[in-house]
């Protein structure tokens, strides 16, 4: 999110047992034989993964953790987002053997890592730990305490038109004081952007009846303090506590000149404006200890926002104001997490764990809507979900070559709704739920250099409350209704990985995913006029993945290395309101990304060149169907000098191909209004395509530089 992008690489001995523990994987007693003119990589003699020397990334003179883990041939960080609750795996970093504290964000905890006290990173099986939920490359993370280090780095940007980005940085200092640990970061994120260009109107024969010239303006700040603070008075009992604070501010505008060329079309100036004055923290902490046989450890974790934002939209004709709405909300929400984890191994290969987790999630919202200065309605909301699991989870070593890791459990969640627009007498009882949940995931190493994993998971999807809230949207005079009946979607998920090493750093991975979902939440009609997120019985969404590594030495390209994704998926469920088969709603229909780096020989110059695109399905509403697009890969160009008195220097720039924003909306309407020269928006099974919206907005290119450097 907010970093960049040593010179050979070492070779350690992963002394791993077939199951590890995390206090084990901390452990390396064959560090002291590594030496400077070890071979690049050699899997570990039991072939259950690679090492990674800070010598190897000496070449991208990386000033963080964060630096080096992306520099991993073919190693992607799962953020673990979206996730219910804390449960089980999360994202693919561990520190030390030991999982991130509470729901931290993985970029941020290995942002504060400086790179001098990285001591080595372990790319490992996830089915092969006593971790359950983790499957894929697991990377872990060795630090060492060399006393106070800290780094810090600058992100200035600018771009034609705008404010220029002066004030985008960050700076971490950390430490080790006897058994604690401790880090400090502040973080300043600002970001100035905007577009601008013509949107057409036409009916279906192509007449164009109405021309927009439009520009858009977004302006964001964000400010974040961050502490960080281990304690391990002993070997086997380990404390952590994360505290975190943000205040952020959005403040978005919008005009749109409008030019009327028949009788269809209008001619006015429209305004929109949005801003959210957001703050919110998060608390984190965990304990783990010896208790009977295994272990024990106590996991609590609390989070609030608070997202007072307004919108305005006004409509101007000739100079004077005719129309102004104003939409005016206040969400306060908070999740409280508390998880219990017992693990034990009964035998060598075996290892076992009971987790219980209970979780209350709040969402309170006021909201008032106003046209032309009167009052239209004033609405409170609350939406509370309590819920409870319990996990079973099993790993065992079935072979040398072969893992298992199997888990069985449930959850159950009582979810409840109260609203000023709902009379006492006909308030929503709470609705209670239970789901069952599990998965069993393998992992088959035929050689040292090839891994096959497979997975079979049974998933309890996370509700949106604002989905349980009506609003509505000024700008393009639409209302969406709340639904106070949607239940958590529910997914059998499939996949097969196939992670290819050629040595040398040259990787392939692909990925094989089909997620069978029930319960699945899209939109779908209420009433007769009504259009709301809601449940549908049944959807499916399958693709592939692909992600790969060539370094160019292999071939005399000394210093050159090419890093390639490409993530295609298909989707499909019935449409609500036609029954036809369609895509989800605004789906991944593909991305890909490529990055060239050259590091010259011998030098501290770098440079490179990247793009990325990516395609997102129609999304489909009660009367209109939209569509975005990229007029073209958006394309960047860098070059880097790895010591200027210290310090790394990188000047980029971005927007190579002009790539544009493109936005096409089709409007269904009343047949026979549209027979009289009227627009009437009306559901698309009743109606006929009246006339659709056509615009395509571009911005500059613009620079980005970044200084770093570690103290």
């Amino acid at each position: 999110m907010k970093h960049s992008i040593w010179r050979r690489l070492g070779v350690a001995t992963l002394g791993l047992s077939p199951l590890m523990s995390a206090n084990a994987l901390a452990q390396d007693t064959t560090l002291e034989s590594v030496t400077p003119q070890s071979a690049a990589v050699i899997d570990n003699t039991q072939g259950e993964g690679q090492t990674f020397l800070p010598a190897y990334f000496e070449r991208y003179a990386p000033r963080t953790a964060l630096d080096m883990v992306r520099q991993v041939p073919g190693f992607q960080i799962n953020q673990g987002d979206n996730k219910r609750g804390l449960g089980q795996g999360g994202a693919n970093i561990l520190i030390n053997g030991q999982r991130l504290t509470g729901k931290s964000n993985p970029d941020d905890q290995l942002g504060r890592i400086s790179a001098p006290n990285v001591v080595k990173i372990e790319i490992v099986d996830g089915t092969s730990l006593d971790i359950p939920g983790l499957s894929g490359q697991v990377a872990n993370v060795t630090t060492k305490n060399t006393g106070i280090t800290g780094t810090w780095e600058w992100n200035p940007e600018w771009r034609a038109r705008l404010q220029a980005r002066i004030l985008n940085g960050e700076a971490t200092v950390s430490g080790e004081t006897g058994n604690l640990g401790w880090s400090v970061n502040v973080q300043n994120i600002t970001s100035h952007q905007g577009n601008r260009g013509q949107e057409n109107l036409f009916t279906p024969d192509g007449e164009v009846f109405e021309t927009r010239y439009e520009t858009r303006r977004g302006d964001f700040q964000s400010f974040s303090p961050s502490v960080d603070l281990k304690w391990s008075p002993t070997g086997d009992r380990i404390a952590n506590l994360n505290l975190e604070y943000n205040h952020q501010n959005f403040d978005g505008r919008g005009g749109s000149n409008r030019t009327a060329l028949t009788e269809l079309g209008n001619s006015s100036f429209t305004q929109s404006i949005n801003g959210e004055d957001e703050r919110n923290g998060s608390i984190g902490g965990d304990y783990e200890f010896p208790f009977l046989q295994g272990k024990l450890k106590t996991i609590g974790y609390y989070r609030f926002e608070d997202s007072p934002s307004k919108n305005v939209f006004e409509i101007y004709e000739f100079g004077d104001l005719i129309d102004s709405s104003v939409f005016i909300q206040d969400a306060f929400e908070s999740e409280s997490i508390a998880r219990t984890e017992y693990s034990w191994s009964p035998k060598d290969g075996q290892d076992w764990q009971l987790g219980v987790e209970g979780a209350l999630n709040i969402l309170n919202i006021d909201q008032e809507f106003l046209s032309n200065d009167a009052s239209v309605f004033i609405d409170q909301n609350r939406v509370e979900e309590k819920r409870a699991e319990v996990t079973l989870t099993h790993s065992r070593k079935l072979s040398p070559k072969l893992d298992l890791q199997v888990s069985v459990g449930g959850e159950y969640s009582e979810i409840a709704q109260t609203s000023d627009f709902t009379a006492a007498a006909d308030e929503n009882d709470p609705r209670e739920f239970i789901r069952p949940k599990g998965f069993v995931t393998t992992t088959y190493k035929p050689d040292d250099s090839l891994s096959i994993r497979a997975k079979v998971e049974r998933e309890v999807g996370q509700l949106s409350f604002f989905d349980f809230i009506s609003s509505v949207d000024l700008e393009n005079d639409l209302g969406r209704e709340g639904n106070p009946d949607l239940v958590p979607s529910q997914t059998w998920n499939f996949t097969l990985e196939f992670d290819k090493d050629f040595g040398d750093g040259n990787t392939f991975k692909i990925e094989f995913y089909d997620n069978e979902i029930s319960d699945i939440v899209d939109r779908i009609p209420i009433g007769d006029d009504g259009d709301a997120v809601g449940n549908l019985d049944k959807a499916r969404r399958y693709g592939f993945d692909i992600n790969t590594t060539l370094k160019g030495d292999k071939w005399g390209l000394k210093g050159t290395q090419l890093d390639f994704k490409l993530d295609y998926r298909w989707s499909e469920l019935d449409d609500p309101l036609t029954g036809i088969q369609r895509r989800l709603n605004g789906d991944k229909v593909f991305y890909w990304s490529a990055e060239f780096r050259h590091d010259i020989q011998n030098t501290d110059w770098a440079y490179g060149i990247a793009a990325d695109r990516f395609r997102r399905a129609r999304s489909f509403q009660l009367t209109t169907v939209n569509q975005f697009d990229n007029s073209s890969p958006l394309g960047r160009a860098y070059i880097e000098h790895k010591d200027v008195f210290g310090l790394k220097v990188r000047g980029e720039l971005l927007n190579l191909f002009d790539t544009r924003d493109n936005f096409r909306r089709e409007f269904f309407v009343d047949p026979d209004d549209l027979a009289n020269g009227q627009f009437t928006n009306t559901r698309r099974d009743q109606g006929v395509l009246g006339f659709t919206e056509a615009s395509e907005r571009g911005s500059d290119m613009f620079i980005r530089a970044s200084v770093s450097g570690t103290f």
